[in-house]
């Protein structure tokens, strides 16, 4: 009897299933794919810090797995053995951010909430946490 129970509810399981399913039209499958877009634009000074961060990409300045590439280093050299290691932690999580932001841009959603939203809290961290340490980061 128990082998039946679980028999019959994975064959009601199965029917749910198959009447939940859907098929897109694949240009519809593509637009839930992409971030929304935000109409009414950029922050110009989000806009400003997203092309300076690109640029130093692209030129070479920041190297997206090397945390130590965000840090300014004069004024890091002047910092704590403490305040290094927040320095050190803070790189490699903006770092991360930065990947995500390099990788909506390269696919074209240049305005969207997502990248708009991910942009200014990498700014707001760096102001926030050079307001503490000075001008750490390069960025």
């Amino acid at each position: 009897m128990p082998d039946e129970d679980i028999q019959q509810k994975e064959e009601a399981t199965k029917e749910i299933l198959k009447q939940a399913e859907v098929d897109l039209p694949e240009e519809e499958q593509m637009k839930m794919g992409k971030p929304l877009k935000d109409d009414t634009g950029v922050n110009p000074a989000d806009m400003e810090f997203l092309q300076m961060l690109m640029s130093k990409i692209e030129d070479g300045e920041i190297d997206l797995h090397v945390p130590s590439s965000l840090l300014n280093e004069p004024v890091y050299e002047a910092l704590s053995e403490e305040a290094q290691g927040k320095a050190d932690y803070n790189a490699m999580t903006l770092l991360s951010t930065i990947r995500q932001i390099r990788q909506l841009w390269e696919m074209g959603d240049k305005e969207s909430y997502q990248i708009q939203n991910l942009v200014h809290q990498v700014r707001m961290t760096k102001e926030r946490l050079e307001e503490v340490g000075g001008d750490i980061y390069i960025i």
